[in-house]
C-alpha cells in the first residue's frame, strides 16, 4: 500500500502534526498580500533560497528520457538514494499557459519532483507538447503516453508501476483534468493512477469569440460544463487546491469544480485553500518548510489505496 511505503519518510511531520508548520513566512505573505491577484512570478521565486539546489544527497535524477517521438515528449526521473523498491510515483505536469514551460527549470518545477522523492515516492517530471503547434487534446495524450511509459519502465528505478499519482498545475491541471474526464483518451495505462492533484485550473464557461485559447480555441466541448462532468463519472480520487489570490478565473472554476463534485459524497475531493498565496507561490513553496500545501497532501497520499 502507498500508505506503509511513505510512512518513514512522514513520520516526523506528523508526529509534530504539519498544523504547526503549515504557514507562509511572514515577509512572503506581506509581499504576496500586496500584489494581490497580479500573475507574479517573482513572488514564488521568493522561495528559491528556501529549498536546497541541485545537485541534492538523498536524490538522483535521471534526465531528458524520451516517452514518444516529439523532441518535448521527454521527462525526469527522481529517485530516492538507497534500494528500498515499489516506492509510489508522483508525474508532475508543469503550468505555462499552453504555450510555455519545463520540467526542468532554475527551481520550479525541480522542487516539485525532488520533494516527492524526498517523501517516499519516485518523482517523474514530464515535458509535453506545446500550443499553438500542437492543440486540443494532445496535452491529455501525452499524459497518458507518459503514464504508459512509466508503467512499463518504473519498476528498474524502483517505482511501483501499477501506484501512480498524477498532479499538475496551471495549464498542466487542465491537462490531467482533461485527461481524468476524457475517457475516450485513456489507455490500459489509466488503471495504475490512484489519484491525481489538481493545482489551479481555470475553464472557461464559454468560449471567447474575441480571444480564442491557444490550446482549446473556440470549441464549445473545452468548457468549465464539460471537465466537471467528466471529473463526476471518474472513479479516480481527487486532491484539488487552490491559492487564495489565484487570479478570480482560476478561484471560479475551482470553486464550483468542487461544489460540483461534492454533490456526490463519493467524488467529494480533498480540498486546500492555499491562504497568503498567489497562482505561482503555491507550488513554490513545495519542498519548503511551508507545509501548507504538502502536508495535507501527504496525509492525503498516505491514505491511497
Amino acid at each position: 500500500m502507498i500508505k506503509s511505503v511513505i510512512a518513514a519518510a512522514t513520520a516526523g511531520l506528523f508526529a509534530f502534526g504539519f498544523a504547526a508548520m503549515a504557514q507562509v513566512p511572514p515577509d512572503i505573505a506581506a509581499k504576496v498580500r500586496a500584489a494581490g491577484q497580479a500573475m507574479d512570478p517573482s513572488i514564488g521565486q521568493l522561495y528559491a533560497p528556501l529549498f536546497a539546489k541541485e545537485p541534492w544527497a538523498d536524490v538522483t535524477v535521471a534526465r531528458d528520457i524520451r516517452y514518444g517521438r516529439d523532441p518535448l515528449q521527454k521527462l525526469d526521473i527522481y529517485t530516492p538514494v538507497g534500494k528500498s523498491k515499489q516506492r509510489p510515483v508522483l508525474l508532475f505536469v508543469h503550468g505555462g499557459g499552453f504555450v510555455r514551460g519545463d520540467k526542468h527549470g532554475a527551481f520550479y518545477p525541480d522542487n516539485i519532483t525532488a520533494w516527492g522523492a524526498q517523501n517516499g515516492m519516485i518523482g517523474v517530471n514530464i515535458d509535453y507538447r506545446l500550443a499553438p503547434k500542437d492543440v486540443w487534446p494532445t496535452g491529455a495524450r501525452d499524459i497518458g503516453s507518459a503514464i504508459a511509459w512509466v508503467h512499463a519502465n518504473i519498476a528498474n528505478y524502483g517505482g511501483d508501476p501499477d501506484r501512480i499519482i498524477i498532479w499538475g498545475h496551471s495549464a498542466g491541471a487542465n491537462h490531467v483534468n482533461d485527461y481524468i474526464a476524457h475517457p475516450e483518451l485513456q489507455g490500459p495505462e489509466a488503471e495504475a493512477v490512484k489519484g491525481a492533484v489538481i493545482l489551479s485550473a481555470f475553464y472557461a464557461e464559454t468560449p471567447d469569440p474575441a480571444k480564442p485559447n491557444a490550446y482549446y480555441g473556440q470549441d464549445p466541448a473545452q468548457t468549465a460544463t464539460v471537465a466537471i462532468e467528466g471529473l463526476k463519472r471518474s472513479s479516480i480520487p481527487l486532491f484539488v487546491a487552490n491559492a487564495e489570490f489565484d487570479p478570480e478565473q482560476f478561484k471560479v472554476y475551482m470553486t464550483r469544480m468542487r461544489s460540483e463534485l461534492c454533490k456526490t459524497p463519493t467524488r467529494c475531493p480533498r480540498h486546500v485553500y492555499v491562504k497568503n498565496s498567489n497562482h505561482f507561490s503555491e507550488g513554490m513553496a513545495v519542498g519548503t518548510a511551508d507545509q501548507t500545501l504538502t502536508g495535507p497532501l501527504l496525509e492525503w497520499v498516505k491514505g491511497l489505496r
